[in-house]
């Protein structure tokens, strides 16, 4: 039931609005087409102009888009064909095959433009150099002929292979933006038309005095630069659906077609036509393609997709099934309670897209240089060639090219990646282990945190509660005590409540009917007047809250007490025993190796919190902390320099895992917590906490890695590219060029992002 609990909680939160409070309709869909971030920013860009839409993120690692726009002034289907005209595939955020579907068509359409590309560039560069290859024959082809045929064969790749440059600059040029496409369409076109000038002035005999006789072309130029581009792109997007496999592995937890009864009539219906309260009926081997309760049956369910748990669950009648897992054996009848999108697996599914589609603090300085770097790199492209023809006399061929080889060579989707990618593989491998991030920025948190600040109960040990004594005072019977506990608790959802009630029923206990005004302070205590009695059941804080004295003489534990007044006089208490978990032990052991400064926040007696503390070697503890101490404290740790995560579960906990720089909630916690929380661990497994730091220092180092090989590859191949080491004999011509921007973010980032996979967590 843990596992079961912790991603509920989660669940029945529904998703914040992205937008950050933006109002109006949001329209989420996937994108394809895209060659990198510049694109993503035009089109954010184009539709941001566009009358009725307040705000657009669109992602270019995650394929990802959403437009928050007034239905009263612009339609969805208005939406989808601007972009379209835009030269953009799209598909709704619910249609995951539809745009498989589009991917792989538009990744067919991309191999047959690049197969022709190749092919036609290989025959423009063997008649460019027709007097090399003699043993072709081809030196025989008169002149006109071969500008003719280089001509045709070029502007087939330039205007057909190459469309998608093409069409993004254009798009990014009405826009008043600029982007790869931008480097691209201006390098490849400059020496398309530079050759095309010289072949019209031959073949129509212009004698224009400008190009003093030349009869060298660069059409072989212009199909190499777009073909090995073209390759790059398709490498590109080989390996970044390699990035996006854990949100693939989730979608295919989710079964397509569901075997229900309903209405009295057992049918096949799809996943998403399951109704509430219809009966799903699921066998050996089946997924569990919705949340509910099982009504009939037995079975052993593998769980470990959503929560990593190796080892199989038994579950009867009664017990809850949660979409996404496996039956390994058996045969059950589950009434619906959660389907559609308000299922687990939906909901995780959409936290993982959500995080994995929103940018970090880190990438904002990226962005900003992203935003200049193609204009920069332009005008280090026009210099470079005034550099050459005007200062060092080199004739205008010779330095046109230079400044071609500037605008390919550059790369600023490097940059643009250089976070995404490593965040969508962090957050993924995260939901693989059963960690979920709220948002990107707590993996950047999460590393510089210092200090851990744990809730005890439920957090550090199980949250079981069991009764270990009841101890009576003032002449009341045990039996008496328990029925006023066992009605007020009854009313009560708490786990130590759950724990009082079964002891009750044990003991034989009903029961009183007579109750009024009952009230129930979150993480304090409960009270009500039963048979004219006012009852009041709580920790110590809550007593003293109402004004209710405990004197010092009344029995104190190291396990935590629930005091039990009535008319105001303490009558009872309540020992409750709550195990240390298994894990804690270790977990806080290594958290000290890793030099994290640890505090416990305990609601709970100095006794317990105490005993707690000892054993699990937590020197700084604090016992009967109320909700808004909690909070004091982290604050006051903050205030220190401290960066500080916090642990918790409780309703209690939420105020300080909100303040804390990262909150961390067991997932097994209430919802309100999970809610507060940054990140949520799906296993209530403390040795999730070790995966999760691990994962975000290993995350936070790649996009490190990332930036610094995107500025370095930048750095060093500009001044190449523009001839700065050609005294040396070192010349980067346009075509090596092309190959070596083609292959530049493929290697230098997503090939470093993909190292995060393999990573060990444990």
């Amino acid at each position: 039931m843990g596992n079961t609990e912790n991603i509920v909680q989660k669940i029945l939160k529904p998703l914040q609005d992205p937008q950050d409070g933006k109002s109006g309709e949001v329209f989420g869909f996937d994108i394809t087409g895209m060659n990198c971030t510049g694109c993503a920013n035009s089109i954010k860009t184009y539709l941001q102009n566009l009358e009725g839409i307040s705000n657009v993120e669109i992602n270019f690692a995650s394929e990802f888009g959403e437009v928050t726009f007034d239905q009263s002034m612009i339609s969805k289907d208005k939406i989808k064909k601007e972009i379209n005209n835009l030269g953009y595939e799209i598909s709704e955020e619910d249609g995951e095959d539809e745009f498989e579907l589009l991917k792989i068509s538009q990744l067919k359409r991309h191999k047959n433009k690049i197969i022709i590309s190749a092919l036609l560039s290989l025959i423009i560069m063997a008649i460019s150099m027709k007097h090399h290859f003699h043993f072709l024959g081809l030196e025989k082809i008169p002149e006109n002929v071969s500008l003719i045929i280089m001509m045709a064969l070029s502007s087939v790749i330039i205007f057909w292979c190459g469309s998608k440059f093409l069409n993004g600059a254009l798009n990014s040029l009405k826009n008043k933006t600029s982007d790869m496409n931008t480097l691209i369409t201006m390098g490849s076109m400059s020496s398309y038309l530079y050759s095309l000038v010289i072949s019209l002035n031959i073949l129509l005999g212009l004698n224009i005095k400008a190009l003093n006789g030349s009869r060298e072309v660069y059409f072989e130029t212009a199909a190499m630069i777009i073909t090995f581009i073209l390759i790059g792109n398709y490498l590109e997007a080989v390996m970044k659906s390699k990035t996006q496999t854990s949100v693939k592995k989730l979608k295919e937890l989710q079964t397509k077609v569901v075997n229900i009864i309903r209405d009295g009539n057992e049918l096949f219906v799809p996943f998403k036509k399951v109704r509430v309260n219809d009966t799903v009926i699921i066998k050996t081997g089946d997924k569990i393609p919705v949340d509910g309760e099982i009504t009939e049956g037995y079975c052993v369910i593998d769980e470990s997709a959503l929560t990593g748990e190796s080892l199989p669950v038994e579950k009867k009648i009664g017990d809850s099934l949660i979409s996404g897992t496996l039956v390994k054996n058996g045969f059950v009848k589950m009434n619906a309670l959660k389907v559609g999108n308000d299922t687990m697996l939906s909901k995780i599914i959409a936290l993982v897209k959500d995080a994995a589609n929103t940018k970090p603090k880190i990438q904002k300085l990226a962005d900003r240089i992203s935003a200049v770097f193609v204009p920069v790199v332009i005008i280090i492209s026009v210099v470079t060639f005034l550099v050459w023809y005007f200062l060092l006399g080199a004739e205008f061929d010779r330095s046109l090219l230079f400044a071609v080889s500037v605008l390919i060579i550059a790369c600023p989707c490097a940059l643009g990646l250089a976070s995404p990618i490593a965040i969508v593989i962090g957050v993924g491998r995260a939901a693989e282990n059963g960690i979920l991030f709220n948002n990107p920025d707590a993996i950047e948190n999460l590393t510089k945190a210092d200090t851990i600040c744990f809730d005890k109960t439920g957090t550090l040990t199980t949250g079981e509660m069991k009764v270990k004594n009841i101890y009576v005072l003032n002449g009341i019977t045990e039996k008496e005590l328990m029925k006023y506990v066992y009605t007020l608790e009854k009313l009560s959802a708490h786990p130590v409540a759950k724990s009082i009630v079964n002891y009750g029923i044990d003991m034989g206990i009903t029961p009183e009917k007579n109750v009024k005004d009952f009230s129930n302070e979150a993480g304090m205590g409960v009270s009500a007047r039963v048979n004219e009695k006012d009852i009041k059941i709580g920790s110590e804080n809550f007593m003293n809250s109402k004004g209710i004295k405990i004197s010092d003489n009344i029995f104190q534990t190291q396990s935590s007490n629930l005091f039990v007044s009535i008319d105001n006089i303490i009558s009872g208490v309540i020992e409750i025993e709550d195990k240390i978990k298994d894990e804690a032990a270790e977990v806080i052991n290594k958290l000290h190796k890793n030099k994290f400064s640890l505090y416990m926040i305990s609601g709970d007696s100095q006794y317990a919190a105490k005993n707690t503390a000892d054993r699990l070697g937590i020197e700084n503890y604090s016992y009967k902390t109320l909700p808004d101490e909690k909070e004091k404290i982290i604050s006051r740790l903050q205030s220190e320099g401290r960066n500080v995560a916090m642990i918790g579960d409780g309703i209690n906990d939420a105020p300080s895992l909100a303040k804390a720089n990262v909150g961390i909630a067991v997932g097994t916690g209430q919802e309100i917590a999970i809610d507060s929380a940054d990140v949520i661990l799906v296993k209530d497994d403390l040795n999730n906490i070790l995966k999760s730091i691990k994962l975000s220092a290993k995350t936070v180092n790649i996009i490190k890695q990332n930036f610094f090989w995107a500025f370095f590859y930048n750095a060093v191949a500009i001044p190449f590219a523009a001839g700065v080491f050609a005294p040396y004999g070192i010349i980067i011509s346009p075509v090596m060029a092309a190959m070596l921007m083609a292959f530049s973010d493929v290697v230098t980032v997503i090939g470093n992002s993909l190292r995060l996979k393999y990573t060990e967590l444990n």
